[in-house]
């Protein structure tokens, strides 16, 4: 079975109504769909702090909102451990790709350990990386 791992960009999009993203997850069964745990820690850290600056009700409404949807989606769906094998992998990479940041890498480890592909617009910090799968859902 081929998995599909979205990357915080590809969730992103996908949040703000992508229709080429939806489109492309509605085709998927969800199975073949995951996140890796370092864009849940991603999401809920941008949630925490929009929250923490919201000035008005709206903006404090909305921010809750994104943040019951996050958690709801990650209900739904494969979350992926940085777990010791990653880890390994990710201190692997952090050698060769020193220029790549720290998230991309932990996210790179973990879609190489599942042998999965990462569905991401980032393609210039992961296609350097040997053996990683990517893909752009979103187009252009």
């Amino acid at each position: 079975m081929k998995l599909w791992i979205l990357d915080t960009d590809t969730l992103s999009l996908l949040f703000r109504g992508d229709a080429k993203v939806a489109a492309r997850i509605a085709d998927k069964q969800p199975s073949e769909l995951a996140v890796t745990i370092v864009t849940i820690e991603e999401f809920l850290s941008g949630w925490y702090t929009t929250i923490r600056r919201a000035k008005t009700d709206e903006a404090l409404e909305r921010a809750y909102q994104s943040l019951q949807q996050t958690i709801e989606f990650a209900g739904q769906i494969q979350v992926l451990p940085f777990d010791k094998r990653a880890i390994l992998r990710f201190k692997q990479l952090r050698c060769s790709h020193r220029r790549t940041g720290t998230n991309d890498l932990r996210i790179a480890a973990i879609s190489l350990e599942n042998s999965a592909t990462l569905v991401t617009r980032n393609t210039i910090d992961f296609c350097p990386i040997d053996g990683l799968r990517t893909e752009n859902w979103a187009g252009g």
